[in-house]
Formats: structure tokens, sequence, C-alpha cells
């Protein structure tokens, strides 16, 4: 019985782990897989665009987690009576941390989706791999998100 289950499943999944890493992935991936053997994991997106190369690489957890403990924090250091110019240095935090663990960890984010997905092939390895790989459509949305609302913080003259 075990047998035939086993058969199934390969038939369902028919990439390898390595195959499917790339696929979801995508084109970069020889420079997120490299840093398995110990080559540098240091991601020079992670540091240049911070949250946003969450957004991009699909990491909606990681995003949201980081954003609401970046404004936790910041409503309590408000709160103890911290100058908000000095807060801006809180903001480059994310960005210090993503560029040095940046590629590590979205290639642990990757392994845990293949590994999800050969336990459990719901859908193609097709389907599989547009799920993976990138999107700009939510790093601009976030980005006119965050100019609206400065915009609207910035001039109180208007009535909204």
């Amino acid at each position: 019985m075990q047998k035939i289950k086993k058969i199934k499943l390969k038939m369902k999944s028919e990439l390898s782990r390595p195959e499917l890493l790339n696929a979801f992935i995508g084109s970069r991936a020889p420079s997120y897989i490299a840093v398995q053997q110990g080559q540098s994991a240091l991601s020079w997106a992670g540091f240049i665009f911070g949250l946003y190369w969450l957004l991009y690489r699909k990491m909606y957890a990681y995003f949201f987690l980081i954003a609401l403990f970046g404004l936790f924090i910041g409503l309590i250091l408000l709160i103890i009576g911290v100058q908000p110019q000095n807060l801006v240095w809180l903001g480059l935090l994310p960005h210090l941390i993503l560029g040095l663990m940046g590629k590590r960890l979205y290639l642990d984010f990757a392994e845990e989706k293949v590994k999800a997905y050969q336990h459990d092939p719901k859908y193609s390895a097709k389907v599989f791999a547009e799920a993976g790989g990138t999107a700009v459509s939510l790093p601009l949305l976030w980005l006119f998100t965050q100019i609206v609302v400065v915009l609207m913080l910035s001039t109180p003259f208007l009535k909204y």
C-alpha cells in the first residue's frame, strides 16, 4: 500500500528538490544557492530596499512581522520621549539586518516552500514555480500607500 502511495507522489512531483528550488527562486537562484556552499550571504538588494525587498520576494509574513515590530518599537520610543529625529536611525535597522542575512533568509523561506510542496503537491510544478519568484506590484503599492499617507499627514490644511 505504501509503495502505491510513493509512486503516486512521485508522479505528482516529477521534479527533484534542487530543480524545484531553482524554479521557485527564479533567475537569481545560483546566487542564493551559493550561500549553502559558504559564499557571502550579503544581499545588496535587501540592504538598499529593506522591506520593499521582502515584498518583492513574496515574503509577506516577514514583511508584516518586521513592519509591526518597527512600528511597536517606534511608538514605545516616542512614548518614552525619544525625539523623532533620532528615530530615523531605527528605520535603517531592517536594511542592515536584511543586507546581512537576506540571502540566507530567502533561501530558508524557499526551502520550506519546496519541502511543503514535496510533502503535499496540491498543484503542478509550473504553478509552484509561479508562486515563487518576484512580484513588483506589491512593493509599488506599498510605496504609493506610504506617499499618500505622508502627503495626508504633511498637509494639515486640507480636509480629508
